[in-house]
């Protein structure tokens, strides 16, 4: 090639380049009349003469939004909203230059608003990247409900009847309140979610892989609970009532009920909120234990057990934010459960009867249970065993936080908070066997508190990139009593039962990430954090009669997690995002709690301390689009799991015993699949959210020692399974005041330590009304119409073969009433009133309305 040619070409690459813009064109949406930022507006980036876009966006909550020229020359830029009157500015394009449009200002149209109504259904989610975001009110099954009645309707998530959570096929995920952990833990969320009213929630966010900037506890993720809190002008607030009727038990089980109300208000420098609920539950349900157990000779174990619950209590909420400056607010805020109470009653019918020793030839994997087999049986024990009990649960947490504006670029922000939660409960039994009554009664006292101190500061160098630093440190308190006597007056007491356990940790974190974008398509954001924790237990119990004993335990360690994201964003609304993190999950509560639980005497549970924690790394690769009426976001993840946290099970003779261990590895992978249609003008939206799953457990083994004895090695197999979920909620409009809601799930069998979980599914039906100008809402709801939900499990080892089932009669029906009142006009907080008077940079083809400058 001679030096001519060359010259020629690197010519015509120079001219190319220069008419190839990708030239970012930036601005902020306003309404003209309040000032208010305005999201989910539709921007356009238009070629004059054309009908297609070149490229459109949505604004964001803070009204932001961001189009792509993709060559040098002439646009439009069209601004629309139903209500408001369209905007339609030229824009020239002549460098690379980023262009800032600065702040566009809509008005409302009057005349559209007076000739044409309306008629949608509200989204009850939205996409992004890193997290998906659903609205509670929007839905109808939650209505007047509980924050667990708003879980089972969310994609990737599961929820049974006694409020235990798994994301993504895994239950090591963390529930947090408005961004903190608020002192929610494994043990005790289950009972404040299902008497936190949904009401008080705005937003659920899923949380699958969260950046460095967050703790890194829970190796599935996060579930971050938005509270209601906007700044409106005056006030507003609602009051709700909802009547549940246990349709599967018809007349035997009483209604539970619902009872709260909710005002904000808004008077100068101070924004408020008020939020009360009583909440009252009854449920009943059964369970199946068929358990055979090979020794010298095999026997089988039966049980059969009914279970009736019934409880409630007030949940309060409450917070003032005080404007001290135009950029300073301090606010305090708080809830808490106040008389808590439950009363269970579970009865057990149980039989041990022998079995020939042959029966094992019949354990090969594909044994669908030995309940088939026909063999001869001989009674040889039989008793009936029934449990009474009450126990309560009050608790709270209270926050101080300020955040500072120190200038345009630089944000600061802190927080203080304090949890307690108690867990306490009596239980009595009675076990009759030959006309010989023996009444045993168990006491548990669980006290949880911890401190959380925060600060984060957050520097935005240029638009395009963004620095944040952070401080925190968790310290938590966490004990447990347990007590036991025999006799209905405590005649004698069980000392094997007695256990003080107590444990104390301690976290300190460091964390610092970077952002930034490149070539204005491009965005990498890396951040690190460093833990060291701290834990002390320590339990007092008895070794034998009279005999006490101690045991004391300290660990202690240093842990980097970092994080990585990468996002491009391609014409038309498609992104494209990996990312990587490393998180932890830390054994707690019963995991390490060596206290033995006797409530079944036939099957004890307890906790070993010597568990290590576990640790993950996670790979992800999602993909997000929108159409105009049509959503996709998909999904690949693949997780990585080392000294995996699983019960296991073995014979100790005639009792099995329960206890938790480091398997060791675990891998996870899958696709998740969500899609959101709308169909006949949004009279039918549509979402569907496909997850599908491979599993595998690596090969264990475990020598247990109890009471200093040392039993037969338990070998954990190696596992793999292929599982899948799909769930469905279809929104109906049949008018612009009556809507309804179909919601539906399945999940295949799964696999659990030493064997498989059975596949499980229900339905749910739900239908709303609204009155006086939509103030007046009537939601009715048939919750799990087939009665459907259970939890079956299939478990074996070299010693025993087991099938257990718990069946909730959950088909319910309930009735919910709700009335909206006071000033809907939303206001700005000082600080957004400062934030929108600072001066927009000058740039070429900025533009505003007159009469609505600053």
């Amino acid at each position: 090639m001679n030096h001519r040619n060359l010259t020629t070409i690197v010519l015509l690459l120079l001219t190319t380049l220069s008419v190839v813009a990708q030239t970012p064109i930036s601005g902020q949406v306003r309404d003209a009349s309040t000032r208010e930022a305005m999201d989910f507006v539709n921007v356009a980036l238009m070629t004059p003469g054309h009908d297609l876009p070149v490229d459109g966006a949505a604004t964001d909550e803070e009204g932001q939004f961001m189009l792509i020229a993709p060559k040098f020359g002439d646009y439009q830029i069209v601004v629309s909203m139903v209500g408001y009157a369209e905007q339609t500015r030229p824009v020239k394009v002549t460098s690379k230059e980023p262009i800032d449009l600065g702040k566009i200002y809509l008005r409302e149209d009057a005349q559209a608003l007076e000739e044409v109504e309306v008629v949608a259904q509200g989204s009850q989610m939205r996409f992004e990247l890193d997290k998906k975001v659903f609205t509670v009110d929007q839905a109808i099954a939650a209505a007047g409900g509980t924050v667990t009645d708003a879980l089972e309707q969310i994609p990737s998530l599961d929820v049974d009847q006694e409020g235990n959570i798994s994301l993504r096929n895994s239950d090591a995920v963390e529930i947090w309140i408005n961004g903190k952990p608020a002192g929610l833990t494994s043990e005790n969320r289950g009972t404040i979610l299902q008497q936190m009213p949904a009401g008080s929630i705005k937003e659920i966010e899923v949380i699958t892989n969260p950046s460095a900037k967050y703790s890194p506890e829970g190796t599935a993720g996060i579930i971050n609970l938005v509270m209601k809190k906007d700044p409106i002008g005056g006030y507003y607030g609602s009051l709700d009532a909802r009547l549940n009727y246990m349709l599967a038990s018809p007349w035997t089980v009483p209604p539970g009920f619902h009872l709260g109300g909710n005002i904000n208000f808004s008077k100068g420098v101070v924004d408020g909120y008020l939020n009360v609920g009583y909440h009252y539950q009854v449920s009943n349900g059964s369970s199946v234990n068929d358990r055979y157990s090979f020794g010298s000779d095999t026997t089988r174990l039966k049980k059969d057990g009914k279970t009736y619950n019934k409880g409630g209590g007030m949940f309060v909420r409450a917070g003032l934010d005080f404007h001290v400056t135009d950029r300073s607010i301090i606010g305090i805020s708080g809830f808490g459960m106040i008389n808590v109470k439950g009363d269970k009653t579970k009865g057990f019918f149980s039989d041990i009867e022998d079995r020939p020793t042959h029966y094992e030839e019949y354990l090969v994997e594909d044994f669908v249970g030995p309940r088939s087999a026909e063999n001869i049986e001989t009674l040889t024990r039989s008793y009936d065993r029934n449990q009474n009990g009450s126990g309560n649960h009050p608790g709270g947490n209270v926050m101080l936080d300020w955040r500072f504006t120190i200038s345009k670029k630089h944000y600061l922000s802190t927080s203080a908070q304090f949890s307690e939660f108690n867990w306490n409960q009596d239980m009595f039994y009675d076990q009759i066997e030959n006309e010989l009554k023996v009444t045993q009664e168990q006491l548990n006292e669980n006290l949880n508190r911890s401190i959380q101190l925060k600060a984060d500061y957050e520097w935005k160098p240029t638009q395009q990139s963004r620095f944040e630093a952070g401080w925190q440190t968790d310290i938590a308190w966490r004990n447990t009593l347990a007590d036991a006597w025999e006799g209905a007056d405590r005649e004698t007491r069980l000392t094997s039962y007695y256990n003080d356990f107590r444990n104390f940790e301690q976290t300190h974190a460091l964390y610092v990430t970077y952002g930034n974008r490149f070539w204005d398509r491009f965005s990498v954001q890396v951040g690190l954090r460093g833990e060291f924790f701290k834990r002390h237990i320590e339990s007092q119990y008895f070794l034998t009669e009279g005999t006490p004993a101690s045991f004391q335990q300290d660990t202690s360690y240093f842990q980097l997690f970092p994080s990585v994201y990468l996002n491009y964003t391609f014409d038309n609304g498609h992104e494209l995002q990996a990312n990587y993190t490393r998180r932890i999950n830390r054994p707690r509560g019963n995991q390490i709690n060596p206290r033995q639980n006797f409530s079944d005497s036939t099957n004890i549970q307890y906790g070993n301390p010597g568990l290590l924690p576990a640790y993950s790394s996670a790979v992800e690769l999602n993909y997000l689009k929108h159409w105009e009426r049509h959503t996709i976001s998909a999904g690949l993840f693949y997780r990585y799991q080392d000294n995996v946290i699983q019960n296991i099970k073995f014979m100790d003779q005639d009792v099995m015993r329960n206890t938790f261990i480091n398997l060791g590895k675990r891998h996870e992978a899958g696709v998740e699949l969500v899609v959101k249609n709308k169909f006949f003008k949004e009279i039918l939206n549509l979402t569907t959210n496909f997850n599908f799953y491979y599993n595998r457990l690596d090969r264990a083994t475990y020598t247990p020692v109890v009471n200093g004895r040392t039993c037969d090695e338990v070998i954990v197999p190696e596992q793999n399974i292929f599982a899948w979920s799909v769930k469905l909620n279809i929104g109906l409009m049949f008018t612009k005041t009556f809507t309804g809601q179909i919601n539906a799930n399945y999940r295949s069998p799964r696999v659990v330590a030493q064997g498989r979980s059975s596949h499980s599914y229900s339905i749910d039906l739900s239908l709303r009304k609204t009155f006086l100008d939509r103030t007046l809402a009537l939601a009715v709801n048939v919750r799990d119409i087939l009665n459907s939900r259970a939890r079956e499990n299939t478990t074996s080892s070299d010693s025993f073969w087991q099938y257990s089932t718990n069946r909730w009669n959950s088909r319910e029906l309930s009735v919910s009433l709700t009335w909206n009142f006071g000033n809907m006009k939303r206001k700005y907080d000082r600080e957004t009133q400062r934030r929108m008077s600072d001066s927009s940079a000058d740039a070429a083809n900025q533009w505003t309305d007159e009469g609505a400058n600053e």
